[in-house]
């Protein structure tokens, strides 16, 4: 098995290649939306898809048509944040549109999207090393979905004791 640093590069890689990207993230999205995960959130903590990761405006239309809230999250001090997904926006040093809106208490958040270079079947992910979803997930008790293309499903990962699991993974 490859070293995470060797496998993210190839995962960017092959995330990169997704060509029909808006389609697939569509469907990603409706797949999501499928789940009694979902519907039963009132709120919904997402991300803004970048660098070729899924397409998530057509997410955040489908949550603000299905009379959700959107959530969003902040890097500050080494933590990731929940912030609202409504208010301005500003790049982050990470290249990464985040919300300037304050941090919401934890009990906001009903259902977490969590984006990822990799993910096995059983809910194993790969992120981009910095830790900061499996150190906010094991501070929630609320179901998530760990989110990607189909290319970026994998059979296994060099996981350690710190990688928090996602419930499940959805992919298009």
């Amino acid at each position: 098995m490859m070293d995470k640093p060797t496998l993210r590069r190839r995962m960017l890689l092959v995330r990169d290649l997704v060509d029909d990207h808006l389609i697939r993230s569509v469907l990603l999205w409706a797949a999501v939306a499928a789940t009694p995960e979902y519907a039963a959130a009132s709120s919904v903590m997402a991300f803004v898809g970048c660098k070729g990761e899924p397409d998530t405006d057509p997410l955040f239309a489908r949550i603000a048509a299905d009379g959700k809230r959107l959530l969003l999250p902040r890097i500050e001090g080494g933590r990731l944040l929940a912030c609202e997904g409504s208010g301005p926006m500003a790049v982050s040093k990470f290249g990464v549109s985040e919300p300037t809106g304050p941090e919401l208490p934890l009990s906001d958040v009903a259902f977490v999207i969590v984006p990822g270079l990799a993910f096995t079947p059983e809910g194993g992910r790969l992120g981009y090393g910095a830790g900061f979803y499996d150190r906010f997930l094991a501070q929630l008790s609320v179901p998530n979905a760990g989110v990607c293309f189909a290319e970026q499903l994998v059979d296994e990962l060099p996981l350690e004791p710190h990688d928090i699991l996602v419930h499940q993974v959805i992919s298009a």
